[in-house]
């Protein structure tokens, strides 16, 4: 991680920050980003931006499977399907084809030896099994503490901690509202929106330490629709007071997070955390840490 302008990694020591990583077709620097003065509420996406959800599902889909009867692939090639029929059968979700546990129970009947016949309450089990790893291999992304801070003192709540503990967990601020710094009477607000379930995301989010007290999670279980349908990104802005126009999405995913909410009218920042990932014509960073928050 390195924080804008420190040149310093985590363990604090000097180096200097990194001149040439490029993106396909651009010709610069990685640049920074900052947060328009415009600006009043935050959308911060979960998995590939804040919850590294990626490897803690490649390892814990091959610990899982391996105990299968007849299962014959090795580690790569086990991860590999089984994040190819995650993406398969979560677009079904999201074009509205199967419900979020449907969606499950599919990608559990085309993964398991054998599974094209078996019952929801043995998918179900399938899954939670799967999940009772993929749980413990939850982590946080490097950048994540640092930038929770920096959000936490943009919105004017002040840093050392917040942690909520759960849905029950400390007050709403106003649905994640906090007094702007300068006391003008205008508030700031900050929510996660995800295309998962409220209750495993917000377990996810305490697991990892990154469950800030007063930010709402807004889940597409919950809402009744799915990214990139422009109808959650003004429904999260409605939820947080903000117009869509003064209202910043962070996400990593090319399709769900950015082309929805540029869809509905927010500004948007695409966090390509990989090189190899998908570009958009919007602003970009490689980390949360580009992320200027004035």
């Amino acid at each position: 991680m390195i924080l804008p302008g420190s040149g310093r990694d985590p363990a604090g020591s000097a180096r200097a920050p990194p001149a040439r990583r490029r993106r396909p077709g651009h010709t610069g620097p990685v640049p920074d980003f900052t947060v328009p003065a415009s600006v009043r509420a935050i959308l911060l996406d979960i998995d590939g931006v804040l919850v590294n959800h990626r490897s803690a599902a490649d390892a814990a889909s091959w610990q899982w499977a391996r105990a299968l009867l007849g299962w014959g692939l090795g580690p790569q090639e086990t991860a590999e399907r089984w994040e190819a029929l995650d993406r398969k059968h979560f677009t079904r979700y999201q074009h509205g084809e199967l419900d979020f546990d449907e969606q499950l129970r599919a990608r559990i009947r085309d993964f398991v030896p054998g599974g094209a016949d078996i019952s929801d309450a043995e998918a179900d089990a399938h899954m939670a099994a799967y999940r009772s790893i993929y749980r413990g291999l939850w982590r946080a992304y490097d950048d994540v503490p640092d930038f929770l801070e920096r959000l936490r003192a943009w919105q004017g709540l002040g840093t050392g901690g917040g942690r909520d503990r759960g849905a029950g967990g400390g007050r709403d601020r106003g649905a994640g509202g906090g007094r702007d710094r300068g006391d003008t009477g205008r508030t700031r607000a900050v929510a996660y929106l995800t295309n998962g379930d409220e209750v495993q995301q917000r377990d996810k989010l305490d697991a990892v330490g990154a469950l800030v007290e007063g930010w709402p999670v807004l889940a597409s279980k919950q809402l009744g629709a799915t990214k990139p349908d422009p109808a959650v990104f003004r429904a999260a802005c409605a939820r947080l007071g903000a117009a869509e126009t003064q209202t910043l999405m962070i996400g990593d995913e090319a399709w769900s997070d950015i082309d929805g909410a540029t869809g509905a009218g927010l500004v948007c920042v695409h966090l390509r955390r990989s090189p190899s990932a998908p570009i958009r014509d919007v602003p970009w960073v490689d980390a949360l840490a580009r992320i200027d928050l004035p």
